[in-house]
């Protein structure tokens, strides 16, 4: 038997809230637990079903536009295929995971007064955080949010902080993009935009997780470089002055 979670455990290994997974039960969007006596258990495709809710959220589907997707989608591949390539998918994400938060959890992470109800629009706008239907506030990588908080004990303005945010996105978007260049030029089958079965579709996953991290790998180190040779010209500008 894999690993099992009772609900609040799921729900910290989703990012969300307990009350969001009883909420997805009652619309249908996620299968009841294992009972054992009075204890429910609830297994990886549980996991797997929240993560791909989170992200078909994340792309702007509502509730009631995820449960008709999914109802298409398992008509035609059946349930335990669909979980599967879900749980392939999740390796898309690797350690990246949403995290719920109470909107006054959120605030005090950052000094007093900086995150307005403006700002926090701009950072809705920016697909940083989403207002759940639970009012639990949805960060969408935990990471964005260890980072600007960082970045605003440092002393930098919420508002600097998200044109920061704004425009690397386009520059990360580029870059992706060469990458997915690679994989769609050299990795995948030739006929890979036509329709897949389901190992088809989950070898296709593992094929993209691989050139992920290896992207990563090269981003982080590409950067560090970068830093480190722009910050020494700087310092040493200052100190000639």
């Amino acid at each position: 038997m894999g690993t099992e979670y009772r609900l609040d455990e799921l729900a910290r290994q989703a990012g969300v809230a307990s009350t969001t997974v009883r909420l997805y039960q009652n619309k249908g969007l996620l299968d009841p637990p294992r009972l054992e006596g009075r204890t429910g258990w609830y297994d990886e495709s549980h996991l797997s079903r929240l993560r791909l809710i989170a992200r078909l959220q994340g792309e702007g589907y509502s509730l009631a536009g995820i449960a008709n997707l999914l109802e298409q989608w398992e008509q035609g591949r059946g349930l335990d295929a669909v979980i599967g390539v879900e749980a392939e998918l999740d390796a898309l994400i690797g350690d990246v995971h949403a995290i719920a938060l109470e909107p006054g959890e959120l605030l005090d992470r950052f000094p007093d007064g900086m995150m307005t109800p403006e700002l926090m629009q701009r950072a809705s706008a920016l697909g940083l955080v989403q207002v759940t239907e639970d009012a639990k506030v949805r960060v969408a990588d935990r990471r964005f949010l260890e980072a600007g908080a960082s970045l605003a004990g440092m002393g930098i303005p919420a508002d600097v902080i998200l044109d920061e945010w704004e425009a690397l996105v386009s520059h990360a978007d580029d870059i992706a993009e060469r990458f997915i260049s690679i994989f769609e030029s050299h990795l995948a089958p030739a006929d890979w935009q036509e329709a897949l079965d389901t190992d088809e579709a989950r070898d296709l996953a593992r094929t993209l997780a691989r050139l992920q991290a290896t992207a990563r790998q090269v981003l982080v180190a590409a950067l560090d470089a970068s830093v480190a040779r722009l910050g020494r010209e700087r310092l040493g500008q200052l100190i000639d002055r």
